[in-house]
């Protein structure tokens, strides 16, 4: 599989809010192998992306057959599902600069790429779903990020962010793992 995914879930109200964003071999539904569950996470491609699927019944059946399978599915889903779990319990008690700077970084980490002047981020998102993953207002991120400009940590052009200064982005960020 290849490119990006944005998850979303909405509320009875039909508000929405992204719940994760899924790079090159991520699994992009968690709870389609258990009996009786809806789908927890509408997806919507941020790139041109190739998305796999897999049967249910012929996977549990593969996962039968290949316990070693088993525990590296198991380690996967554990790996990608950290990074959530901290953040749900952490971010909710951080600053909003300690949050936004955090998720900058989990977002270099995870999809960016080096370049002469920093760590671009590989993927482009709209000021609104930057806030969202961070868990700030919009009018907040877009304060923020022009504060991490004049202090030259990141430098912006349209929706692409380069983190020009991760070292000093770290000090100012909440760990999520």
């Amino acid at each position: 599989c290849a490119g990006k995914v944005k998850l979303t879930s909405s509320s009875p109200g039909g508000h929405q809010r992204i719940v994760g964003i899924v790079g090159a071999g991520g699994l992009i539904e968690r709870s389609g192998f258990c009996e009786g569950v809806t789908h927890a996470a509408t997806c919507e491609t941020l790139e041109s992306s190739q998305i796999c699927l897999i049967e249910r019944q012929g996977y549990l059946e593969l996962l039968e057959r290949n316990p070693s399978l088993v525990i590296s599915l198991l380690q996967q889903v554990s790996r990608e599902a950290l990074p959530s779990i901290v953040a749900a319990n952490h971010l909710p008690f951080c600053k909003t600069d300690e949050r936004l700077a955090a998720v900058l970084l989990d977002l270099g980490k995870r999809f960016g790429h080096r370049e002469p002047d920093g760590i671009k981020l590989g993927i482009r998102l709209t000021r609104e779903e930057l806030a969202e993953l961070a868990g700030v207002a919009p009018e907040t991120a877009i304060r923020l990020l022009g504060r991490f400009k004049r202090e030259r940590l990141v430098a912006t052009n349209g929706k692409e962010i380069t983190l020009l200064k991760p070292d000093r982005l770290g000090k100012i960020a909440v760990p999520l793992s």
